[in-house]
């Protein structure tokens, strides 16, 4: 299996009682799909909110997903726990459900499990239950530098020879570190790129084919396009999509939101989405926090400068 092209990090959208608005879900996940480049379309990673999402919310929006996606899109289902029959249970759920592959969020990401995270064995344990259990190709979620757990390069090594283990999602920051993760298991994995950083160019430049985003579905068609572009060596193409597209998103509605506010960047999204009317409602559960007034207006500034205008919801900055 060789993953190329695009794979958006889709959202999950909630009526203003908070419950998941599935016409809206549909509206969403169809708009995204519409574009062209697409490997697949991934449900319930973090943009989706899977932390706020319980067992069966999760499945049932797999299962929505499966009979909206047009057929050739992989469905990417993100499972997360630290109870590990749990997990496997997520998978089988999400397999029955129609996903064609998961995304395995880190189950190390809570104390004291975190210093597991670098030990082969304890990894190998969890990945190879899954691979035996469930059945589907999976994703390696690696986001370490965000939250402070990071699988080690022995680590993955270690389960790079696991039948179903496919891929790695590489959510780091630095070139230097995706470079690294390459190097070390790019004979035997497809390696994502997935930085929402100006340091995804680089990434997708070097060895790689595929790449796994959030705010990818701002746009989805422009990101795809970066995306082929880099992968395929159009380099004037790839670099005036980066920097008069991609970074300017990137600094309003990611680098923006994590760096300088407590605002996480999955409510930045869909307040981006609200904004240009790719959503009819920016409602995001707790405990994520809605952007401030200031923050909407930077975002309607990003919006304008790439061509998305706002629909009057916010004044101009």
């Amino acid at each position: 299996m060789s993953i190329q092209g695009l794979i958006p990090a889709t959202l999950t959208p909630f009526d203003a009682h908070g419950a998941i608005d599935y016409p809206e879900l549909e509206r969403h996940l169809r708009r995204v799909s519409s574009a062209s480049g697409l490997y697949g379309i991934a449900v319930n990673g973090h943009a989706g909110e899977i932390l706020a999402l319980s067992a069966q919310e999760r499945q049932d929006v797999v299962a929505y997903a499966k009979k909206v996606l047009p057929p050739g899109l992989k469905l990417v289902a993100g499972i997360e726990g630290h109870h590990f029959d749990d997990l496997v249970q997520q998978g089988l759920n999400a397999k029955q459900a129609g996903a064609d592959m998961l995304l395995v969020l880190p189950p190390f990401d809570v104390r004291p499990y975190r210093m597991l995270a670098g030990h082969p064995d304890s990894v190998k344990a969890i990945f190879q239950r899954l691979n035996d259990e469930v059945g589907l190709p999976m994703i390696v979620f690696q986001y370490g530098e965000s939250s402070g757990v990071a699988y080690s390069l022995d680590a993955l090594r270690a389960i790079a020879d696991i039948p179903h283990v496919v891929a790695v999602k590489a959510a780091c920051f630095s070139t230097t570190t995706f470079v690294e993760i390459m190097n070390a298991v790019g004979d035997k994995l497809d390696v994502l790129a997935a930085s929402d950083a100006p340091s995804l160019l680089g990434m997708l430049m070097y060895k790689c084919k595929g790449a796994l985003i959030g705010i990818s579905v701002i746009d989805t068609q422009r990101w795809s396009d970066l995306v082929a572009s880099a992968t395929q060596g159009r380099l004037e193409q790839a670099q005036k999509l980066h920097t008069e597209f991609a970074i300017p998103i990137m600094d309003a509605v990611f680098e923006n939101q994590l760096h300088k506010s407590h605002t996480s960047y999955f409510a930045a999204t869909k307040e981006a989405l609200f904004q240009i009317g790719h959503l009819k409602s920016a409602q995001i559960r707790p405990p994520l926090i809605t952007p401030d007034a200031k923050q909407k207006n930077a975002i309607a500034k990003c919006m304008r400068s790439v061509g998305l205008n706002p629909q009057g919801l916010v004044k101009a900055a």
